[in-house]
Order: structure tokens, then sequence, then C-alpha cells
């Protein structure tokens, strides 16, 4: 082991770019499935709308749940042993998909992949300040779009190869690769020291509890959880198959379409970021344009639903508007640092993390039950097409959770990126 500064920074370097590689896989298995091959994962299982929808929900609930136990993880054990153990975990759970052969033993292995992957983003974060400390800001981004980039090939990038060497075989070579870098990442760690095991660092609910106390952090999860749950339901879930479903959009072209959205929701992110420094720091603008544009796609949709518009056109040009709000990461996540005390602001970026998977597991979910209630109205080679009365039924109650995107962003602090604490909520009342 060498012990030379340019080499460990080196290795420290490459530890990162394998994180980095494992991200990008992350979010293929986490838009994929089942998403941009839903039709053939109910051909592959013989099952139901929600049993399909069920996957998505699985890895986004054990994703969620791992944002609050990561920060815990990282302070006890470090990122490099987290990094070893999420990785290899992924990588479990994305082969072990790629071959289940029931429904179950899918889950099972989405659940498996959630737990390792959700532990990879907070990670790479601590690597990335340790490793360019001053200059964080721009390899956080660009890590970030390299992980979104997953995301924009996991539609159509990949049904062009599901096409050519079938489902398994494509999912299992994915998660081949994933597994090298995981493998490579552990070795780079291996060879340096690790540190020691901190106990003093234990896990308690009690310790996110006064984030809940200030009535704005509420209105906050609230407002940018149901904007991404809702953008990333249709982005992860059901947004391809309605638009194959309602509006006849062949496979391959629904695939290009959710990879146009993936892309615009990555760079509207850099955008907003770029927009908000440009006007002083200003957040509020950005969250009521967001609440704006969710209240009107979904209105829109559920209009053209009714009316029985099957315009492929029109219903990709209101998805590509909702995709530029999507992504308000770089918007809300400054924010709540200003609005809560330097103590608290690491534990509340934790519980924003976590509402937001949270909010997509439970919209993909409900989105299938919905789907569930109605009989198809037919089948093509073995996958269940859904009418109109089914549609209008899922986006009539996206449409009502946009109201809720709508009403608090206007409710949203203005910080102009200075600290602004708000009072509590129980002085609030006084």
């Amino acid at each position: 082991m060498s012990s030379n500064p340019t080499i460990v920074r080196l290795r420290f370097l490459l530890i990162l770019i394998c994180g980095t590689a494992l991200y990008f896989f992350a979010n293929v298995q986490r838009v994929a499935i089942p998403g941009a091959v839903f039709d053939r994962l109910q051909q592959a299982y013989d099952g139901s709308a929600s049993g399909i929808a069920g996957l998505g929900a699985a890895f986004m609930f054990a994703y969620a749940l791992m944002q609050p136990l990561t920060g815990l993880l990282l302070d006890r054990f470090g990122s490099g042993r987290v990094l070893i153990g999420g990785g290899l975990l992924f990588t479990a759970g994305m082969i072990g998909f790629a071959r289940s052969g029931s429904l179950p033993a899918a889950y099972a292995a989405q659940i498996l992949g959630g737990l390792g992957a959700g532990s990879l983003y907070l990670t790479l974060v601590r690597d990335d300040i340790r490793l360019f400390r001053g200059q964080y800001n721009l390899t956080l981004a660009i890590i970030i779009l390299i992980g979104y980039s997953g995301g924009i090939a996991a539609n159509a990038p990949l049904l062009i190869v599901v096409r050519r060497l079938g489902l398994r075989t494509t999912l299992t070579c994915a998660g081949i690769l994933a597994g090298i870098f995981a493998v490579l990442a552990a070795a780079l760690i291996l060879r340096g020291t690790l540190p020691k095991e901190q106990k003093q660092h234990t896990f308690s609910p009690r310790e996110f509890v006064p984030v809940f106390h200030s009535s704005h952090n509420w209105k906050l999860y609230i407002f940018s959880a149901f904007n991404f749950g809702l953008f990333y339901a249709l982005q992860t879930v059901i947004g391809k198959k309605f638009m194959q479903d309602f509006c006849s959009l062949e496979e391959l072209r629904a695939g290009w379409l959710f990879s146009a959205t993936g892309a615009m929701a990555a760079l509207s992110g850099l955008v907003m970021a770029s927009a908000s420094q440009f006007f002083g720091n200003r957040r509020q603008i950005f969250c009521r344009i967001a609440g704006v544009s969710s209240f009107t796609v979904f209105s829109l949709i559920f209009i053209l639903i009714c009316c029985n518009v099957r315009s492929g056109l029109i219903f990709s040009i209101l998805l590509l508007m909702l995709s530029g709000t999507a992504s308000l990461s770089t918007i809300v996540i400054p924010l709540l640092r200003e609005t809560n005390p330097e103590m608290l602001s690491g534990r509340a970026v934790c519980m924003l993390n976590f509402s937001f998977y949270l909010a997509v597991a439970f919209f993909g979910n409900l989105s299938g039950q919905l789907l569930k209630l109605f009989p198809p109205i037919g089948h093509i080679g073995g996958a269940a097409i859904y009418g109109r009365s089914a549609w209008m039924t899922v986006f009539g109650i996206f449409l009502l959770s946009s109201c809720a995107v709508f009403y608090y962003s206007f409710q949203m602090k203005e910080t102009y990126g200075r600290r602004s604490l708000p009072q509590p909520a129980n002085e609030e009342k006084k």
C-alpha cells in the first residue's frame, strides 16, 4: 500500500468513478423496472398490473428506507464499508431479478437491490466532498448527471438491446457489468486502511423529530415529494404503458419519449440551479413554477382523456413540460438548508430524500392498484391493455394530488440564499 499522496488521491478518484458507475446502473434498474418493460414483465410472470407495478414500489420503498439509515451507517462505518456493502447488495439484487423465475422471487430481488442502491448517492456525496472539497459542487453535478443518464438509457436504448438479446439476458449482462464495478470498488477500498468503527453513533428515530417541529419543513416535504413522486411514477412505472395503451404508441417510440423526459429532468435541475444563482439565489419562484406546471399538465391530461383525445403528440408535449420541473433538488435542498439550523440541516435533507422515494413508491403502487379495479379491454402477446375509464381514474387521482403541489408551492419561503429560520409550528399557533 502506497502512502504517496498522489497515488492515494488517484485511488480515491477511481473509487468515486466506480461508485458513480454503480449509481448509473442503480438508475437503470430504478427506471427500467417496471416502466420501460411493463408489458414484457407482465408476459414473463403472467402478473396483474398491480403485481407488476408493485415491483417498482418494492424497490422504491427499500430505496427510501435507506436514506435516513445511510447517514448513520456512514458516520459509524465510513464510506468505504458502506460502498462495498451497498454495491455488492445492489448487484446481487440486480442479477437476482434478472434470473428470478417467479414474481415473489422478483420482489425479493427488488427489495435487496433497493436496499443496496439506496446507500449509493449519499456515500458518493461524502466521498466527493472529501476528494474535491471547495470544488465539490461541480463534480457532484457531474455525478448526478451521470446517474440520471442511467434513467435515460433505461428506456429506448435498453429496449433496443432487449429486442436483440431478450429481457433476461440484457438485465443479466447489466448486472454483471455493475458487479465488475462493485468488485473493483471493493478491491480499491480494501487496499487502503479502513477507519475504525465509531460505536458512539447509534440510530434513533428521535434524532429526526426536531425536523418536523417546523411547519415549513412539512409544507416543503409535501410539495417536493408529491411533485417528484407524480412525475417519477409516470417515468418509472406507468407512463410508457399509458402511452402504449391509450395513445397506441409503438413500444420503441414510447421508449424514446421517456428517454427524452429523463434527459429533460436531468438537465432542468442544472438549468434551475444556474437560473436561481443568476437571479440572486431566489428559490420561491421556481417552486411556484413547478406547482403551476404540475397542476396545469395533469388538468390537461385528465381533460384530454375524458374527451377521448388520443394524440400521442399532445401527450408527449405535456409529459415533456412536466419533466421540466420534476427535478427540484437543486432548489429545495438549498431552501431546506437555509430554513433549518445548521445542526438539523443534514437530517432534514435525509428526510427529504426519504420523502421523494416514498412518494414514488406510493404513487407507483397506487396506480397499479387502480388499474387492477378495471378489467382489461384486450390482450396483446399476453400483456393486458387498459381502457379509457381505467386511465381516467388514475390521472384523476394524480390531478387531485397535483392540487397539493400547487397549493404548497405558494407556501414556500423566500431566502435569497441566506439562512432564514421560520418559527416552530408550536410557536406559530400561539
